[in-house]
């Protein structure tokens, strides 16, 4: 049994959505629904696939599983770009009214979000304490 513990990556996705959600109402109070619903979904473009990458990436842990590992890891990466492409693609095409600058411009900023928040979350593996007998 391993004494790591996974590092708490469910933190990303909320953090991502919560962002999303305040970009997108934070511009419908200043600006208009365009404007909000194309923040929207750009950060939920970026939120979505990150957390399908978590999902996959982390479900496996220790040496034991370092084959199961590093398929969750690529098969997280690969299902992440595949539905990023996909829904900036569906986006574009489906949406009719959409401020594609907007779209890009939340996409990114939830895509930092997910960066510094990952580069934030560190975790310290936990040690059996040994008392030293004197």
């Amino acid at each position: 049994m391993s004494n790591l513990k996974a590092p708490p990556v469910y933190k990303v996705t909320i953090a991502q959505l919560v962002v999303t959600i305040f970009i997108a109402l934070a511009s419908l109070l200043i600006s208009d629904v365009v404007l909000a619903y194309s923040l929207l979904v750009g950060g939920l473009i970026s939120a979505l696939p990150n957390s399908y990458f978590v999902l996959h990436a982390y479900r496996y842990q220790g040496a034991r599983n370092a084959q199961n590992v590093v398929k969750g890891f690529i098969r997280g990466e690969l299902g992440k770009i595949i539905m990023t492409v996909m829904l900036f693609a569906l986006s574009f095409t489906l949406i009719t009214s959409l401020k594609e600058l907007a779209l890009i411009l939340g996409f990114t900023l939830v895509h930092f979000v997910g960066v510094v928040m990952s580069g934030l979350i560190g975790y310290v593996p936990t040690h059996k304490k040994h008392k030293h007998k004197t």
